[in-house]
């Protein structure tokens, strides 16, 4: 076995793991019923799936998906922040129905 063949292996390994890591992301997100845990799950999605482009980056050789890997990151934390306006604006407003 060569050294690039041994580091192909572990990169698929690590490929698979980050996978694993998203799947679990996204059941969380999907079967809490916390509005903070869904946020996380999201957020661990996100950046398993970015760690992966980085990894595929590396293993690959291709340059431009770094580039791609940086875009994602800005996707995902506006995504992030405007899930937690929205529920934080959500939450807000059925306090203050409780409070009547």
């Amino acid at each position: 076995m060569t050294v690039a063949e041994a580091y192909r292996y572990m990169f698929l390994a690590v490929l698979a793991a980050l996978s694993a890591y998203a799947c679990c992301g996204i059941v969380r997100a999907i079967t809490t019923k916390n509005t903070a845990c869904r946020v996380l799950g999201v957020n661990m999605t996100g950046s398993a799936v970015i760690a992966a482009i980085i990894v595929m980056t590396v293993m690959m050789g291709e340059s431009y998906l770094a580039d791609v890997a940086l875009l994602y990151v800005l996707v995902n934390f506006v995504s992030v922040v405007i899930l937690n306006r929205v529920f934080v604006a959500a939450n807000e407003k059925k306090r203050g129905e409780a409070k009547k």
